[in-house]
């Protein structure tokens, strides 16, 4: 196989049997050290007008550029006209060879290079003769079929005959035909705007999964369960929205304050109560749990639920015609009490639910409500990107690990994994910032997630920048078009465009906090840490 023979495997889509002729007389033909290329389409800059040779050669060390035109059929020319295969042909095959020699020129000089010089030539594969015509100055410059054999030989000498004394052109002449030659439209997007196709296709697979209320909404009891991406939240959100708008006091309850807030914006102008339960049950207890100081004992936590379902409910006919629950596996026991009691006694309850993410192993939606709630699962996940979902399905033991689909995530940067050391790791985290901020996203898309918790102290989340970019919490007042960073609890639930997730040594659950973690992301996820943490993640380490 000729080195220097493009395309290497096959010649370029065609009809000319002629052409693939020449081409696999190439593969051991092509003189040492020569270039060749077949089919190369150029379009002229000041015509507009595409135009085409069917090869086209370079010798390096002369240096010069050979043009060849190829005819299939029996060619004869008889009394100054060209026949293939006893017809008239439109044009005379030199003449097409120069033409293509014109625009080739043109296109390397675009490129502010001198190019080299450039002759034309002609071959007939399917034409036996032991010589070749003399007139219109061809002396020299015919391939025939006789000639196949020996083109080793053959070319130099043609090539000598249609360039006889080479000019030096620039240096890079030859990449330059070789770019021409691949020239093509590679499609291309940048992160911004892959981030907006992905939320156009979200936006219309959501009118699709809002479809399956219809189905559902006669069940008094009803728990749906479904993997991260299956879009839960979604349901639960206009489940309540539907019921509100039928007139029915209706509660929506999560477990994560931050997205009890997100799902408060989202429901607002409704008269839905919206919340997260333990400070849903602070403030039916008349103490505001989100103006509490953070040195609030968890304790008071722990027992705020079973207190409020003791002492701060209305009257049973004045308690909630429906209530919905988003986050269900996270619920404790006294949670569910408080849930239990909410209902009115010919009220509904729905219950979202992903095991796969529940973090406390003590925690579990009760016998008594499985029992009773008609059951459904979402099964087809669609929220996130296909590499992010695989590899959120991988931390959770869902799917065995696909490198073609990961590398494919690697390839299209919906999956980045980046090593730091220690003291540059806020350093190279901000580096990621930029790099998605110069790829046309906004804040607002970007959430930096650790996988340690509140209490620890070396952790991003008690930063209150990144490289000069603010950042609040996920709980935060103002945190509409904020960078959020914060711990992977805390912003279950929530979702961006882009996830970095970081301060990956953690003592425990490894896995599950990756998966909660990773499955935050839309579009693209981005994992800084340092090498020894990264290289200990099977997952991750072929991704390096």
């Amino acid at each position: 196989m000729a080195e220097h023979l493009w395309p290497k495997a096959f010649p370029r889509l065609t009809d000319s049997e002629a052409e693939k002729k020449l081409y696999e007389a190439l593969k051991s033909g092509l003189p040492t050290g020569w270039h060749c290329w077949h089919s190369m389409r150029l379009r002229s800059k000041s015509s507009g007008q595409f135009d085409e040779a069917d090869f086209v050669f370079a010798d390096p060390k002369r240096p010069s550029v050979l043009v060849v035109e190829v005819k299939g059929g029996l060619i004869e020319l008889q009394d100054g006209q060209w026949l293939q295969n006893g017809r008239f042909m439109k044009s005379r095959p030199l003449d097409e060879a120069f033409d293509f020699k014109s625009v080739l020129v043109e296109r390397i000089k675009a490129l502010n290079l001198r190019p080299p010089s450039i002759g034309g030539a002609i071959c007939f594969p399917n034409t036996a003769s032991e010589h070749g015509p003399k007139g219109e100055g061809l002396d020299g410059l015919v391939i025939s079929l006789n000639d196949l054999p020996y083109l080793q030989l053959i070319l130099p000498q043609v090539m000598e005959r249609a360039v006889p004394k080479p000019k030096i052109p620039s240096r890079g002449w030859i990449e330059a035909l070789h770019k021409l030659w691949g020239e093509t439209w590679v499609p291309s997007i940048c992160l911004g705007g892959r981030v907006e196709l992905d939320e156009d296709r979200r936006l219309k697979l959501d009118l699709e999964q809002t479809a399956i209320l219809e189905n559902l909404e006669d069940n008094d009891r009803l728990l749906v369960r479904g993997s991260a991406g299956t879009g839960k939240t979604l349901l639960a959100r206009e489940a309540a929205l539907r019921e509100s708008g039928r007139r029915k006091r209706v509660l929506l309850l999560c477990y994560t304050d931050a997205l009890g807030e997100c799902l408060k914006s989202a429901c607002q102008g409704s008269a839905i109560t919206v919340g997260s339960v333990r400070t849903f049950a602070s403030e039916l207890l008349g103490e505001k749990g989100m103006e509490k100081p953070a040195g609030t004992p968890s304790e008071y936590w722990e027992t705020v639920s079973i207190r409020a379902a003791i002492d701060g409910l209305p009257q049973k006919e004045d308690r909630w015609d429906c209530v919905i629950v988003d986050e269900g596996q996270d619920l404790s026991p006294d949670d569910w009490e408080l849930v239990k009691e909410c209902v009115s006694p010919a009220g509904m309850l729905w219950v979202f639910a992903d095991e796969s993410q529940a973090f406390w192993e003590d925690r579990k939606i009760p016998d008594d409500i499985t029992g009773v709630c008609m059951k459904f699962t979402l099964k087809k996940p669609y929220r996130c990107h296909p590499a992010v979902q695989h590899l959120s399905e991988c931390y959770a033991r869902q799917a065995e690990p696909d490198p073609k689909i990961l590398q494919n995530g690697l390839k299209k940067e919906a999956i980045r994994v980046v090593t730091s050391s220690g003291e540059r790791l806020l350093k190279q985290i901000g580096k990621e910032i930029e790099r998605l901020l110069a790829g046309g996203l906004s804040p607002g898309d970007i959430a930096v997630i650790s996988l340690r918790g509140r209490g620890s102290k070396e952790t991003v989340i008690h930063e209150k920048t990144i490289s000069g970019h603010p950042v609040v919490s996920a709980t935060d007042p103002e945190v509409e078009g904020k960078m959020i960073c914060d711990t992977f609890l805390r912003f279950k639930g929530l979702e961006r465009p882009a996830v970095i997730v970081t301060d990956l040594s953690v003592s425990n659950q490894y896995q599950k906090r990756m998966h909660i973690a990773v499955s935050r992301a839309l579009s693209l996820i981005r994992i800084v840490g340092l090498r020894d943490e990264l290289e200990a993640d099977p997952l991750l380490q072929p991704l390096l």
